[in-house]
């Protein structure tokens, strides 16, 4: 009696869950490729960004690494594609977020199935995005003169150095800045490094109390890449008047020193 009224509600169960309705092109998919992404329209170097969280006709379809080549099942014909640009939020690769100050790349195809289709998604900043600090180094030098500006192949970028003499060398935004807590908060930059480094800010309470706030260890990486450090939880927690952001250069006791380079710096917050 049992194995038949099992069978009765599995029966029931079949025919009546919506899962059965009939799918999009009998189930066959098209394919969309996308294999780097550019930021204000510029694809030279590393961006930083690393993933796209893709909606199709309003229907979230997933997050996917960079280069990838993902299977869309929508109806033939016109098909509306938003792409958000994902990062590592400060250098976990496993913690991967969508940047909150870019602006999703939104775009629609005529698509037949099983078709593969090719597009490079480009992001920009949104309008509402501030930019507290901003340093490329081409027109001056916003840090102390600890962070030398340097110039390489085809531009200026700032320059710390350690050696058997100075076994740490700072570099701190000379200008103070006000930072809305409660706020998404993050600091940009560019770097190659020699020697380890920490990226953090200085915390100014008043006229006088002022506390140093290491935020980052970054490890040394021989080609220049892109950092998007979050910044908003130590802000919320800090409360503090003023801040000016900072970088640290390490020696470590086993090597004689080296350099630790920074480019395209931007504290950046709604």
């Amino acid at each position: 009696m049992r194995f038949y009224f099992s069978l009765f509600l599995l029966t029931a169960f079949i025919f009546l869950t919506p899962s059965c309705k009939k799918m999009p092109n009998g189930g066959v998919p098209f394919y969309m490729r996308m294999d780097s992404a550019t930021v204000n329209s510029a694809s030279l170097g590393d961006n930083g960004i690393t993933d796209v969280w893709v909606e199709v006709n309003k229907d979230n379809i997933g997050a996917y690494e960079l280069p990838c080549n993902y299977p869309v099942l929508a109806e033939q014909g016109t098909v509306r594609f938003v792409v958000s640009a994902g990062i590592y939020e400060s250098g976990q690769g496993g913690v991967r977020v969508q940047y909150p100050f870019f602006e999703p790349d939104t775009f629609s195809i005529s698509a037949t199935a099983p078709n593969q289709y090719v597009h490079h998604p480009a992001f920009k900043y949104k309008p509402a995005a501030f930019f507290a600090a901003e340093e490329n180094f081409e027109a001056g030098n916003g840090f102390d003169t600890n962070m030398e500006k340097v110039y390489g192949t085809s531009n200026f970028y700032g320059q710390l150095t350690v050696n058997a003499t100075d076994s740490s060398m700072e570099a701190v935004y000379t200008t103070k800045k006000a930072l809305p807590a409660g706020q998404e908060i993050w600091l940009e930059f560019d770097y190659k490094a020699e020697v380890p480094f920490y990226s953090g800010f200085y915390a100014t309470y008043g006229s006088t109390n002022v506390v140093k706030y290491p935020i980052l260890f970054v490890t040394p990486k021989n080609s220049w890449s892109k950092m998007y450090l979050k910044l908003s939880n130590y802000v919320g927690t800090v409360r503090a008047d003023s801040y000016n952001v900072y970088f640290e250069a390490l020696r470590p006791y086993t090597t004689a020193g080296g350099n630790v380079y920074i480019d395209n710096v931007k504290l950046v917050h709604f």
